[in-house]
């Protein structure tokens, strides 16, 4: 006579891997929760860069559009950051200045404007900053 094999027991295995199933669940989600995150904060960085240099275009783009003369050399006055910007960029410091380029054949003045926020801990981010060189026009004949 052939003797059945009775199976063995596997009391509580199912709740077991339930419960290991569970918890490697909530591992991957708390990871792609914190990825997220980080790439949400990321993407606001990146588009707070986006803002300060479309602003410091524009603002680079005003001075230059001065007459040579006009344009002392030191801070330049009467610059600002627009409302849209000033939203956008906690915190956020515009410079602007001229200087005098020696060299060359023609007088020239060298621009620069710097713009500058605070990131979310509250310290100040990587500032942007553009520069552009002004020549004294010719005379037409």
């Amino acid at each position: 006579m052939i003797a059945k094999r009775r199976p063995r027991a596997r009391r509580g295995a199912l709740l077991l891997e339930t419960a290991i199933s569970a918890l490697m669940l909530m591992i991957a989600m708390a990871l792609a929760a914190k990825v997220t995150a980080s790439l949400a904060a990321e993407r606001r960085a990146w588009d707070r860069r986006g803002v300060a240099a479309v602003e410091a275009a524009n603002v680079l783009e005003r001075v230059a559009a001065r007459p040579f003369d006009s344009l002392a050399v030191g801070p330049v006055e009467g610059v600002s950051l627009s409302p849209a910007a000033s939203g956008a960029l906690p915190g956020a410091e515009l410079t602007a200045e001229v200087a005098d380029d020696p060299a060359g054949d023609l007088p020239a003045r060298r621009v620069a404007v710097r713009i500058r926020w605070r990131n979310r801990a509250g310290e100040w981010d990587a500032p942007v900053r553009l520069v552009t060189w002004i020549h004294r026009r010719k005379e037409a004949s």
